[in-house]
């Protein structure tokens, strides 16, 4: 697919490929993120993947020569399909249990399924990590069944705890630090996405494939010490490199 160009600066310029957002979509900005850093260092900065696009930052003014007969003309010829990196299966444990599901009532209401539904249907699907942002390791997920988009809150809290699991639109996601938001809250990992402490700080990365895996309260509190002691412990838990 031959993304749309819309350039924002003399040396910014986005490649859009299309509006939705859904797998093939991320395939495809993935794969054209690696092409042009691959292909195009000497032309770029940086690049931002999103969704459905790549902001890339050039280090010169762009002509339109640049654009369409250098870079979208090597992008045509570029095998998309060897480019993904979604080897990575990760099954993050999730309780849904009190005090941790703050919204979980009221969204079983507003969406009109039973709590139980809520967290099988949540627990059921594969995710793929589309990107990391917002706040450090903040993954956003897709794969989030249709049954429970629901919106996000109309006056965000003030603060929500890390860890904490929640479902906004058609997306769901996992906070990894304290911080203001505005997801519901359906549960909460003792699974740390981000620890400076540790040699990787990030644990996941776009590409990554992850599940979610209900686990009860007294789970979550053993877990929850064992990762207190020892903050590397979280890549041997979750069978990670």
């Amino acid at each position: 697919m031959i993304p749309v160009i819309s350039i924002q600066d003399k040396t910014i310029a986005s490649f859009i490929f299309g509006q939705e957002i859904n797998l093939s979509t991320f395939q495809l900005v993935t794969a054209f993120d690696q092409f042009i850093n691959k292909n195009c260092k000497r032309y770029i900065i940086e690049t931002v993947p999103s969704y459905h696009m790549v902001t890339v930052f050039f280090n010169r003014t762009i002509s339109s020569d640049l654009l369409t007969k250098e870079i979208l003309a090597m992008w045509e010829k570029y095998p998309v399909g060897n480019a993904l990196n979604t080897t990575k299966q990760i099954t993050i444990p999730v309780c849904y249990e009190e005090p941790f599901a703050l919204d979980l009532d009221r969204v079983s209401k507003e969406i009109n399924l039973s709590k139980e539904q809520i967290i099988e249907k949540h627990c059921e699907p594969l995710y793929t990590v589309f990107f990391i942002g917002f706040l450090p390791g903040f993954p956003y997920l897709g794969g989030l069944q249709k049954d429970l988009y629901i919106p996000r809150l109309e006056i965000p809290r003030k603060n929500v705890q890390k860890g904490s699991v929640g479902i906004g639109g058609q997306q769901t996601g996992i906070y990894p630090v304290d911080s203001p938001g505005g997801w519901n809250i359906i549960g909460k990992t003792p699974i740390d996405l981000f620890n400076v402490k540790r040699k990787h700080p990030f644990l996941l990365q776009a590409g990554n494939q992850l599940k979610f895996e209900k686990i009860s309260k007294e789970q979550f509190d053993e877990l929850e010490q064992q990762l207190s002691k020892d903050s590397e412990y979280v890549f041997e838990l979750l069978k990670m490199n």
